[in-house]
């Protein structure tokens, strides 16, 4: 098996249980009133963190997290982080390194002076 392949399937794996842990976590905690839902699609390498719930009288839906792994290459895209959680720094535990993450949500431009991956 090639190793972009087993990089992949790394990658689902971790971040499958990652993102199902945040949803549990934070349905879990004390005073919340919202629902967290962990959204993972292991076929097209997409992996979300979504709240939504009623606040008075109008209903909020927002993506938190938005998470996918390139095909081609087996990165980690960071397509969006709408929270204060440090992805990278929590996803090292698991043993992946920051080389693996693509700021997606950064132009091009800037990704080559982070310490990400640029592609």
């Amino acid at each position: 098996m090639d190793t972009v392949k087993l990089k992949i399937e790394l990658h689902q794996k971790v971040l499958k249980s990652y993102i199902q842990s945040l949803a549990k976590e934070n349905n879990e905690a004390l005073g919340n009133t919202s629902t967290y839902q962990a959204i993972t699609d292991l076929e097209g390498n997409h992996f979300q963190l979504v709240v939504m719930g009623w606040h008075k009288h109008k209903f909020l839906y927002n993506v938190l997290i938005h998470l996918n792994i390139n095909f081609k290459t087996g990165n980690i895209w960071v397509q969006q982080n709408n929270t204060e959680i440090l992805i990278d720094e929590d996803l090292e535990k698991f043993g992946i390194p920051k080389s693996h993450f693509v700021l997606g949500f950064r132009p091009a431009i800037m990704r080559e002076h982070s310490k990400y991956a640029v592609a």
